[in-house]
């Protein structure tokens, strides 16, 4: 069996792999948001989600670690590596305590804040290409605002993250927490994009139509952020 599904939660996306693995199906294989399972006896695995140290891989040491603890490593796609164990084993929690998750989700910090740097820069070239006048340059800054949004909102989420983990440590701490950007303003951005993209193969009302919706999305998006930040 076969799923599409995008996460960019962490957390959201182990408890789902945990939640089909209790309904009888593993995870065996994943790329670019396709998820492949098999059927299994109903709770026999429980999945975690580690960033690894290498890109696509990972060293001899850390996969050997991984087996002798009885952990089986699925797949790694990018910095990410999907764990499973059998659940006869007990419990499976890769960081059991606030200063080794504190060390995790600073490295996914990290992590984001470069792959949005990236992505920013992606951006200011797209808009640079398309006063210079190609075309497609200006749907594909579109996509690459809304990335930007996703990957800003993980962030922020991560922030928090990190914020109340030093505070359970009793650590004072003078980070505010900060709101997500609203998902609305990714998708008006993303449907924006399509309808540049698909501008000579729909007719011109439905154009329209598909810009109107858009910008209600953005309009609707900043509200909804500026609500939140209140």
């Amino acid at each position: 069996m076969k799923k599409f599904v995008m996460f960019y939660d962490k957390d959201k996306e182990v408890e789902w792999l945990n939640r089909m693995a209790q309904d009888g199906y593993a995870m065996t294989d994943f790329f670019a948001g396709l998820y492949t399972f098999e059927p299994c006896e109903k709770g026999e695995w429980q999945y975690q989600i580690d960033i690894g140290n290498g890109f696509f891989k990972v060293k001899k040491e850390y996969a050997d670690f991984m087996e002798e603890m009885g952990i089986e490593i699925v797949k790694c796609w990018g910095p990410w590596v999907v764990l499973r164990r059998k659940a006869s084993e007990g419990d499976f929690e890769l960081f059991s305590d606030v200063d080794s998750r504190i060390a995790q989700y600073k490295k996914i910090l990290i992590l984001f804040k470069v792959v949005t740097a990236v992505e920013l820069l992606c951006l200011i070239y797209e808009v640079y290409a398309g006063f210079e006048g190609v075309r497609i340059a200006w749907p594909c800054a579109l996509a690459a605002a809304a990335f930007a949004v996703v990957f800003f909102n993980i962030i922020i989420k991560t922030k928090n993250i990190l914020a109340e983990l030093r505070e359970r440590k009793g650590e004072v701490t003078d980070i505010k927490r900060s709101k997500n950007i609203s998902p609305a303003i990714t998708a008006g951005l993303l449907l924006n994009s399509a309808n540049l993209l698909a501008a000579d193969y729909i007719p011109f009302p439905f154009r329209v139509v598909l810009l109107v919706a858009a910008l209600g999305l953005l309009i609707y998006g900043a509200m909804e952020t500026a609500m939140r930040k209140k």
